[in-house]
């Protein structure tokens, strides 16, 4: 990103793991301060489309899911540091995509929301030219579980785990993914102090709100 330019005044990246609700804070954001949201998901969809070697880093997560049922079950629920660090490792082949990316919001007055898991504080932390607002974002309570089922039975369509027909076992291996890597990115962003929120199911409106403000300001 070029810092000749104001594009670093009116950039938000917001990290964290998924499922802890990142894209609703970041367009509730949005609404705020009348931005553009991208996610790191998007990039990284054109990204593996235009890598040819399947071999990539861009691919690795894939060996977390083509696998057996009992396999992924065992990788989330009784190790979920590998899911974390194969996470990891594609969201720093990826990185270069996403910096290249976020040059181009030179090139117009938007105020950009970038999101997603694959901003991690030590790739943020190594920018020369970072955005003025950041913040990473996770949910590391033992009820996130009942809330991701609640939210799959009240809101089928908008839930990819319940449209990919995740059974509860499943959801239980996520939750704990979800909190492992929650606490990964509490420990890097103070490590790089960087600013950490949890965000609560039970006072979940209120949570983005306090965010909100605090990045608003």
């Amino acid at each position: 990103m070029n810092s000749e330019n104001n594009a670093l005044e009116r950039t938000y990246f917001i990290g964290g793991p998924p499922r802890v609700g990142k894209t609703i804070l970041s367009f509730a954001l949005a609404d705020k301060i009348g931005g553009h949201v991208v996610s790191t998901d998007s990039i990284r969809n054109a990204a593996k489309k235009a890598c040819s070697d399947k071999e990539s880093d861009l691919f690795i997560i894939n060996r977390t899911e083509n696998i057996t049922e009992d396999e992924w079950l065992k990788n989330h629920l009784e190790n979920p540091e590998i899911v974390v660090e194969y996470q990891n490792k594609e969201s720093k082949a990826l990185w270069p995509s996403i910096e290249s990316f976020c040059s181009s919001f030179c090139d117009d007055d938007a105020m950009h929301i970038l999101e997603g898991v694959a901003i991690l504080p030590a790739l943020v932390a190594e920018m020369k030219n970072k955005p003025k607002h950041i913040a990473f974002v996770g949910n590391t309570s033992d009820t996130h579980l009942k809330a991701m089922l609640d939210h799959a039975e009240r809101f089928p369509e908008k839930d990819w785990m319940k449209a990919l027909n995740y059974n509860s076992k499943r959801f239980e291996g996520m939750a704990n993914f979800i909190k492992v890597m929650s606490l990964y990115f509490k420990s890097e962003a103070e490590k790089y102090d960087f600013p950490y929120y949890e965000i609560s199911d039970g006072d979940f409106e209120n949570s983005l709100k306090e965010i909100i403000y605090i990045l608003k300001n």
